[in-house]
């Protein structure tokens, strides 16, 4: 045989021998990542709400999940909880977002298994499709996301999907990653036109449970699925992480210090996913300058920076600040505040990527007087859309506002869902802090300085009159959030 023959055949299998290690080093290096930065809230084959779907297919986003049609057993990727594995395909993504058991020897449904499997049911329209439900054809599928506006449809979806690319060397790795409504490190985003999803059916897991998407997700500061608390140490004004457990409590009794000497600050609230990361953000007002500035988070419980972001000049005119996640339904996270003057509410409208739509806020509703406490839960009625709940600085009842999803209200007057709180100095909230997918509040006894959980029904009101002591003796902090 001719000698450039055999040398070129031995070239060809180093290569594509490198290359396979390569791959394998990568996947161990992916399954590493995930058994050390996350832990998963759900367990296989068992009920999950949308916000963990979502926060599962994140994960593939992050650690930059490259598809791969083979489903060789040496190329399937773990999922979040680092111990089950699918493969790294559009069938597969959507199997392991939602943490189905269906063949999973194989590494999770193909899009054909999908199409007849009994796990599933189909919509009626695709106007149907809520965050983490799929669209589905012959061939492939994808994990919706959101509308890329709730109030019209046609203007198409953000999707979370691995749809191939070229393959030049031909071990299988194609020039695509795993991908979502915000960029992945390759510039890749997932999208569907109206146009374009008239060739899907829309369908949904039969174990996917309704919640807060946007609420208690947003709240996740660490990245585990679970709702955390940040508070700031009155006296060090350091700032502390609290990391929630997912059923209404704390992993440990006591907080982890994430920044030092947060002193220069008189308002801090978290800001959900104001840059569109997928990881959870703080925004925080200087009490000298009154500019407010971004703290983007790692996703892991701290900060990409030490420092902050200006994101806007001159906020002294706000006696009130806090993020009402999406409040006008266009997926992006938005900031609400109170004029201190006027009293009037204030809409700013978030970019998506850090900053603001305008630099203008938009008048939402006249003379907010009435109340002392201002916060948003997310979606506290289970309508789907964020809302604001206030208390009356007089009577100290609780009113719910209702959002109507486009940057407004239903009406103009709150219902009252709950009398008297006159013994918290503190009333807040995190979403979903006790993972039963429905938006609760948490308050601070002003006497005791004790901890209070008040689960939220999901349909405006609260599944009991008495919240139930989660942490004591919290008055070292004059911050909560």
């Amino acid at each position: 045989m001719n000698q450039s023959v055999i040398r070129l055949g031995l070239v060809r299998t180093v290569a594509v021998f490198a290359a396979l290690v390569t791959a394998m080093f990568a996947l161990a290096a992916l399954d590493e990542g995930a058994k050390r930065n996350h832990a998963d809230a759900s367990t296989a084959g068992g009920p999950i709400t949308r916000s963990e779907v979502l926060a599962r297919a994140q994960n593939w986003v992050n650690r930059n999940v490259q598809y791969n049609l083979t489903r060789r057993s040496n190329t399937l990727v773990t999922d979040v909880d680092g111990s089950h594995k699918y493969g790294p395909d559009c069938s597969g993504l959507v199997s392991m977002a939602w943490h189905i058991t269906a063949n999973s020897g194989k590494g999770g449904n193909s899009t054909s298994d999908f199409a007849g499997w009994s796990g599933k049911s189909y919509l009626s329209s695709l106007h149907e499709l809520k965050p983490g439900d799929a669209i589905l054809k012959d061939g492939h599928m994808e994990l919706f996301a959101r509308w890329k506006n709730s109030s019209d449809h046609t203007q198409g979806a953000w999707t979370y999907s691995l749809n191939g690319g070229s393959d030049p060397d031909g071990d299988g790795w194609e020039n695509d990653w795993a991908k979502g409504p915000s960029e992945n490190s390759h510039g890749q985003v997932g999208s569907e036109s109206w146009s374009s999803m008239q060739n899907y059916r829309p369908i949904r897991y039969d174990n996917i449970v309704d919640d807060s998407v946007g609420g208690g997700a947003d709240r996740d500061f660490n990245g585990d699925g679970k709702a955390d608390i940040l508070v700031r140490n009155a006296t060090t004004k350091d700032l502390h992480l609290y990391r929630g457990n997912g059923s209404g409590g704390f992993q440990s009794g006591t907080g982890e210090n994430i920044g030092n000497n947060w002193s220069a600050f008189d308002l801090i609230f978290s800001a959900g996913d104001f840059n569109g990361d997928g990881k959870a953000d703080v925004v925080a007002r200087n009490a000298t300058t009154k500019d407010l500035h971004l703290y983007r988070g790692n996703g892991s419980g701290g900060f990409q920076s030490g420092t902050g972001e200006n994101i806007g000049n001159n906020w002294s005119a706000f006696d009130l600040i806090f993020s009402a996640g999406d409040f006008n339904g266009d997926g992006k996270a938005d900031v609400v505040a109170r004029n201190a003057t006027t009293k009037d509410l204030h809409l700013y409208r978030g970019n998506g990527s850090g900053g603001f739509q305008s630099g203008t806020g938009e008048n939402i509703g006249n003379n907010w007087s009435a109340f002392d406490v201002l916060f948003s839960p997310g979606d506290f009625n289970g309508d789907g859309k964020a809302d604001i709940l206030a208390r009356n600085a007089t009577t100290k009842d609780l009113h719910l506002y209702r959002g109507n999803g486009s940057g407004g209200f239903q009406s103009g007057t709150g219902e009252n869902i709950s009398n008297n709180w006159s013994a918290f100095d503190k009333v807040f909230s995190v979403g979903d802090f006790n993972g039963d997918g429905k938006a609760d509040v948490l308050a601070r006894n002003a006497s005791t300085t004790d901890l209070h959980l008040y689960r939220g029904n999901g349909s405006g009101g609260f599944q009991s009159g008495t919240g139930e002591n989660i942490g004591n003796n919290w008055s070292a902090f004059d911050i909560i959030f």
